[in-house]
Parts: C-alpha cells; sequence; structure tokens
C-alpha cells in the first residue's frame, strides 16, 4: 500500500513535539486495518488519553518498525485490549525536544473519508497505557517509589507526581523502551555510559520519518526517575514547580509550563495519584506545615479571628490553641484553647495532611482593657501536652493585628468666676499605657492656637471606672483645675484640651480630645495689641523686632522683653528695649495712644539658660524699671527655636570666618561628613534669616584641612573638608540677615541626595 500523506497529529509522550498543520507518514502495506476497535479499561483509557502530548515522550512502539508495531496490535487484539482511538485536531501545534523520543505506542493510520467538503484525514492514536491485565502494578509502585523520593531530596520534585508520571509515561512499565533500558520516560543521551539503539520517528521538513535513536539505559527504574527529576531541574521552564508541596499545584503548572499539550494532562496525573494514594510518598518526606489567617477584624469589645492550621506534625497533638503575641516583641499575651472547625476546601488542597479536614478555627476573643492601642501578631499551635506548653507545632501568621485606642472624655464644668477660669471634667483613654504625663490646655477658639498649657495630676472617677470598664485608665481619669484671668486673655474665647503625653513637656506620642464648650473673657476698654515680626536664633544671639501697642502708655512707660522657655513657661532673660517708630501700626491702630512709636528691634547675647531651647517672648509694659508689677503683657506671636544640626554619622562642620564689607561676602571654614561619600558636588548656601529660604548658592572646591583630619580621624572627608569662597554682595542681598549652609549632594545641580550642616553665624548685609 502507497505512503498515503496526510493532514494529521503524530502526538508523541511528553510534549517534546510540537506540530503546526503538517503532513505525516501513513503505515505502509503492513497495517491492514484501518479501525481499532476494543475496550480498555477505564483507567488505562482515561490516562492514555492525556499522555498522548506529553513532553517528555518514552520511545517504544514509536521506536518499533510499523509491520512490529502491526505485531503488537495483534498480540493486543488476542488479549482483547485495544486502544480507544482519539480524533485530534489537524491544527494543533508540536515542537519537538531532541532530548526525548516521540513516544511508544503511538501508531497512526489513515483513514480516507470523503464527504460533500471533500476528502478528510483523520489520525488515530492508539493509547500508549497497553498492559496486560496481568500488569503486577503495586509491583509497579512499589519498585519506583525510592527513585520518586530521590527526586524530591536531591531535585525537589514532588514524589507522588513523579510516581504518576511514571506510571503515566511508561504504561506501569510495560513499554518496550521500560523493559529494555528501564527508561520509563524516553529521555535520549546515554545514563553512565550506557545506552541502547531503537528506531524512533523524527519530524523534519514536514514528514515523519524513521531514524535510529541512542536512548539511556539505567540500572532500575529508580535511576530512570531520579533521572527525569535532574530533568526537570535544569530546564528553567519548570523552577516553579520545584519544591511545591501541594501535588495538584505541580501537575497544573507542568501543564502550563507545556510540559504536555493533553489539556487533561494535569487532571490524569491527579486520579493516578489519589487512586493509588500517592500522595502518601509526600507525607513520608515532607514535614507540611500550612496555614492562613482568613480575616482578623476588631468589632466592638471582640477580636473575630478565622482561619486554619494544618501539619504533619499534628497528628499525635490533639490539643489546640491561638495565641496572641505582641507584634514586637513576639512575648505572649493571652492564650486561649480552642476546639478545631472541619475545612473541606484545606482538605481538598492538601489531602495528604492527616489533620487538614479538622484544621479550622474561627473565634470571638474578648478584648480586655490592656489589648486596646496595642499590635499584635496570632499563632497556631497544636500540642500534645494539655496546657500546651510542650510538644507543640506552631504556625505563626505575619498579619499584624492593630487593636485601636479607646477614648471617653467630658468636661463637666467650664466656668469663669472671681476672674479664674475653673475647669473640672474627666478623660479616659488606653493610651495613658504609655503616655502617663497630663496636661490641660488652654486654647484661642478663634485660632485654635494654644495659649497656655497646665500640667495636671488626674483625679479619681469610680463613675467612669463604671461606665466604661473597657478603658484602661478609666478609674483615674478626671481633672478640676483653677486659671487666673490675665490681661492678655480679655476680649478672647477659649476652649480646654485635654492631653496624655509620653514627654514630660507635654509633647511626644498624644492622645487629645477638645471640648467643644467655651468662655469668653470680658474685654476692658484699654487696647493691647502687640506682633512679632521676626524671631531667629544663631549659635551666639537671638534677634527679635516687632510691636506693642497700649493704651495706658502714660502709666506704664518702661519697655521689657521677656524670653521664656516654651517647655517649662519659665522665665531664661530679660532686656529693657527703646521703641520706634511704626507708621503701619498707626495706620492699623489709630485709636491706640502709643500705636505710632510702638516698634522695637534687639539682638540679646544667647546665655547658657537660652541656648538650645525653644523660646517665646513676652511684650511688658510696666510702671517701673522692674517690670515686676503694674504692668501689661502681650505674648508675641511665635515660638523662636534653635536650629540644630544633623550630628550623626560625623557630620560637624564650622564657619572660621563670615564677613561682609558690602561689597563682598567672605567665607571660610570646614565641613565634613561620613555621608559625603559618593557625593561629590560641594555647595554653599547663602540663606535668608528671616524667611530660611535660599538666596543663592556656588559651588566650591574643598581643600586639606590636616587639622580637622586631626581631630576627626575616622570621619570619611575630614582631611579634605576645607573651602574658601567669595561671593558678590548684589542689590538683592542689601538689608538682609544671612547664614550659611555648606551642602554635599551626588546631585551636580545640589538639589537631591544631600547632606547639610548649618553655620549657626548670622550677618547683615548692609
Amino acid at each position: 500500500m502507497k505512503n498515503i500523506l496526510q493532514k494529521t497529529v503524530l502526538v508523541s509522550a511528553v510534549g517534546l513535539v510540537t506540530m503546526t498543520t503538517h503532513k505525516a507518514i501513513a503505515a505502509d502495506n503492513t497495517i491492514k486495518d484501518n479501525s481499532v476497535s476494543s475496550k480498555l479499561s477505564s483507567e488505562s483509557s482515561s490516562i492514555s488519553n492525556a499522555s498522548t502530548s506529553s513532553e517528555n515522550s518514552s520511545t517504544s512502539s514509536s521506536a518499533i518498525s510499523l509491520s512490529t508495531e502491526n505485531k503488537i496490535e495483534k498480540e493486543v487484539d488476542k488479549k482483547q485490549t485495544t486502544s480507544s482511538e482519539s480524533v485530534l485536531n489537524n491544527e494543533t501545534i508540536l515542537k519537538q525536544n531532541t532530548e526525548m523520543g516521540p513516544g511508544y505506542y503511538a501508531v497512526v493510520k489513515s483513514l480516507a473519508a470523503t464527504n460533500k467538503m471533500g476528502p478528510g484525514y483523520y489520525a488515530v492514536v492508539k493509547s500508549r497505557m497497553l498492559m496486560s491485565r496481568s500488569t503486577n502494578t503495586q509491583g509497579f509502585i512499589d519498585g519506583i517509589r525510592s527513585g520518586a523520593i530521590a527526586g524530591w531530596s536531591k531535585y525537589g520534585v514532588l514524589p507522588s507526581v513523579s510516581g504518576a508520571q511514571a506510571i503515566l509515561e511508561s504504561g506501569w512499565g510495560q513499554s518496550l523502551l521500560s523493559t529494555q533500558a528501564n527508561n520509563l520516560f524516553g529521555i535520549k543521551g546515554d545514563y553512565n555510559g550506557q545506552s541502547v539503539t531503537m528506531p524512533t520517528q523524527e519530524y523534519y521538513n514536514g514528514q515523519w520519518v524513521t531514524i535510529n535513536a541512542q536512548f539511556r539505559k539505567y540500572p532500575s527504574w529508580n535511576e530512570s526517575i531520579e533521572d527525569h527529576g535532574r530533568f526537570l531541574a535544569v530546564n528553567s521552564r519548570y523552577g516553579n514547580l520545584l519544591g511545591k508541596i501541594n501535588y495538584k499545584e505541580v501537575t497544573s503548572l507542568l501543564q502550563s509550563d507545556g510540559y504536555a499539550t493533553a489539556p487533561t494532562y494535569a487532571a490524569s496525573l491527579n486520579r493516578i495519584i489519589e487512586d493509588y494514594h500517592l500522595y502518601d510518598w509526600d507525607n513520608s518526606v515532607i514535614n507540611a506545615n500550612v496555614a492562613d489567617l482568613n480575616s482578623a477584624v476588631v468589632n466592638g469589645v471582640t477580636l473575630q479571628v478565622s482561619g486554619w492550621h494544618a501539619a504533619t506534625n499534628a497528628v499525635n497533638q490533639k490539643n489546640s490553641f491561638l495565641f496572641l503575641l505582641d507584634a514586637n516583641s513576639k512575648a505572649e499575651v493571652k492564650r486561649y484553647r480552642i476546639q478545631r472547625k472541619d475545612r473541606q476546601d484545606v482538605k481538598n488542597a492538601y489531602p495528604y495532611i492527616s489533620n487538614s479536614l479538622n484544621s479550622g478555627f474561627a473565634e470571638n476573643i474578648p478584648l480586655t482593657a490592656d489589648m486596646y492601642g496595642r499590635s499584635f501578631v496570632l499563632m497556631s499551635r497544636y500540642s500534645s501536652d494539655s496546657n500546651g506548653n510542650n510538644d507543640v507545632t506552631d504556625y505563626l501568621f505575619n498579619r499584624v493585628i492593630n487593636v485601636p485606642n479607646v477614648m471617653a472624655a467630658s468636661l463637666d464644668n467650664f466656668t469663669i468666676t472671681n476672674n479664674k477660669i475653673k475647669m473640672a471634667g474627666w478623660h479616659a483613654t488606653s493610651a495613658s499605657r504609655d503616655a502617663n504625663n497630663n496636661y490641660l490646655i488652654l486654647m484661642d477658639a478663634a485660632t485654635n492656637r494654644e495659649y497656655k498649657r497646665y500640667k495636671i495630676s488626674r483625679t479619681s472617677r469610680p463613675d467612669v471606672a463604671t461606665a466604661y470598664p473597657n478603658i484602661l485608665n478609666a478609674d483615674k481619669s478626671g481633672f478640676e483645675v483653677e486659671i487666673p484671668v490675665t490681661r492678655d486673655m480679655q476680649g478672647k474665647t477659649f476652649k480646654v484640651l485635654s492631653r496624655y503625653a509620653t514627654q514630660s513637656n507635654g509633647e511626644g506620642s498624644l492622645s487629645d480630645v477638645i471640648f467643644n464648650k467655651t468662655v469668653t473673657i470680658p474685654k476692658q476698654k484699654d487696647e493691647n495689641k502687640a506682633d512679632l515680626d521676626q524671631g531667629w536664633m544663631d549659635d551666639d544671639r537671638i534677634h527679635v523686632s516687632g510691636w506693642h501697642a497700649i493704651d495706658d502708655i502714660a502709666n506704664k512707660p518702661y519697655h521689657t522683653l521677656i524670653f521664656m522657655d516654651a517647655a517649662t513657661n519659665q522665665e531664661v532673660h530679660r532686656t529693657s528695649v527703646q521703641n520706634s517708630q511704626r507708621p503701619d501700626v498707626n495706620q492699623a491702630y489709630p485709636n491706640i495712644t502709643n500705636s505710632l512709636n510702638s516698634g522695637f528691634s534687639t539682638d540679646v547675647n544667647l546665655t547658657s539658660k537660652m541656648k538650645n531651647k525653644t523660646l517665646y517672648v513676652i511684650s511688658r509694659y510696666s510702671k517701673d524699671k522692674t517690670a515686676d508689677s503694674q504692668y501689661i503683657d502681650a505674648k508675641l506671636g511665635y515660638k523662636i527655636a534653635p536650629a540644630v544640626n544633623n550630628t550623626g554619622n560625623g557630620n560637624n562642620g564650622h564657619m572660621d570666618s563670615q564677613t561682609s564689607d558690602g561689597k563682598t561676602l567672605e567665607l571660610s571654614g570646614w565641613h565634613t561628613a561620613n555621608e559625603s561619600k559618593g557625593k561629590p558636588y560641594h555647595y554653599l548656601i547663602l540663606m535668608n534669616r528671616n524667611t530660611n529660604t535660599e538666596i543663592k548658592r556656588v559651588k566650591v572646591a574643598n581643600t586639606k584641612r590636616s587639622d580637622v583630619q586631626q581631630a576627626y580621624p575616622n570621619i570619611y572627608n575630614s582631611l579634605n573638608s576645607g573651602f574658601s569662597t567669595t561671593m558678590n554682595v548684589t542689590s538683592d542681598l542689601k538689608g538682609k540677615q544671612v547664614y550659611v549652609l555648606s551642602r554635599y549632594s551626588s546631585d551636580p545641580a545640589g538639589n537631591a541626595d544631600s547632606v547639610d550642616y548649618y553655620f549657626g553665624q548670622t550677618t547683615l548685609i548692609k
């Protein structure tokens, strides 16, 4: 019978052959029958359908001459076991991998048919799973077990999947290549120098041709299956399945990675694994400990958690617990004995873990007062000890569970009596655990800015504790304070803020509540207006300028500026000033007596009490020079804070000279910093002292400073840290108070990735 060219598909074993529309050589006159009609067991039929297009072909009967295939066919007919027929789409795409043979038991028969549309050709692929009814399946399983387990330990290929593939690819070890060379997967080449040569079909120039090929010969099945594990490990496209412990995930990855073209390949492998309990192999070598926290929600006074935890080692650990651990220290906070719940979804995903079905939990954990405002992580535990202390299997969930702070407060009394403001009420918060400094702060209701703060001690409030047992400090949350009314409070409306703070000055991590009640201080006839225009501090002095206008200037002719520590509200320095004219103030407040002559501007040398402190200024008019009695005060504008350098990581500097003659500004000094490494661009930036904005910058070249290196031998650029430059004074600099920043940067323009040093000297450009 002539060779007949057909549009068909010859499917090899493990997808190493991939076809486009092509022509395959049909059988010659050695093939007599044009149809195959017999019955296989349902298992053999389903397995063959998946393996006919798999990637690792184990060459056998396709490696035999077609006449030999006919003999095989007859032998099968005698056993009344033939392959099921499968008609394949003639557009299937196959790509050949020369490391593998094209598959055994793949017999292509030609079937000619005609219809209205013209002649058609169909490929009938015989089952590769031809095996006699007497095949010893358990013997084969036992024979490949150690090889599959070796593949896991060496390459991370799951044993159950390796075993299922060996069954599927070799027809339970009945293929010719399996029986003659123990080659279960049709891998070509040689193994430790051992090989066999068999005829096999290859796809060349659009046609199938039969050639003799060399196939690896193994001492036993174990070496074959272990070598197949190596094949998967060295091919990068299968890297995503190595080390996976869920066989369904691995078989799915095998199929999606292109190991096999048959859409049922993964399902067939899963069925073999489940029918023959091959997942027991996985369980014997994998210490599985898997879990998931499905949800963790704070709902009122309970923490609702649900999830699951399945573990191989938990088989004899019958006691179950959930632990709440501190999120930072991982120290135990609470433990709860629980009863596990059934999770069929977990059982489906991890059937080889003995306790996967009964691995769930869903608990409502009551929140106690000490738990609010804290962060926790959850841990699941199995233990053979009823107290959960010994013989344990733990799983720590990574999700951080934040239990928010709870707070309640009330301002019971806020009134003015006998020129005093009386405040009474309570403020309970779980944040008091960490913030134990207590303040009441009087707030200007119009601006929402702080007027003054008062440190207090909380008082006992058992009624609050009864009403709010879940708030940590509810039993000692009360306050009762009287504040004298001063002249600068007149005409203003105030609110009260209650605060818990971590720092003794009332700053730091805060828990505040602002009460809605307000009080208004009656305004007297005399006017008292003031403002601070400028206020800044450098290394040696503090500069302030502004104005203060009052009506009663005739009785209070002495003007004093008092510098107050903003942290303690204690005086640190005072100085007398002479007033200057301020036409702008006079225009704004023409009815205030001294508004025209209300200005002041002064520089004060910093004393030890003033350095490194944030200050505010009180402007005071008094009847006598001491300024301690019969006075009118105005608290000026804003706080004046010292500029602080970040001297960490060896960031130091000094301005040796900063002088201006009205035409030039001469600058010389040094700046050394460990972070200057990798930042080759050095800039000096001229800053406006009053606005803290840049005026101009100049790039400088560093000079050697051996004295700096001697003082700072361990700082990166100390030897090459010097600078000296001259800036021309332009008209826009005239009359400005300026200071200098030194900057190292990796940006040629000096705008990014920088380390700065502030030189605390201020110069007036005249």
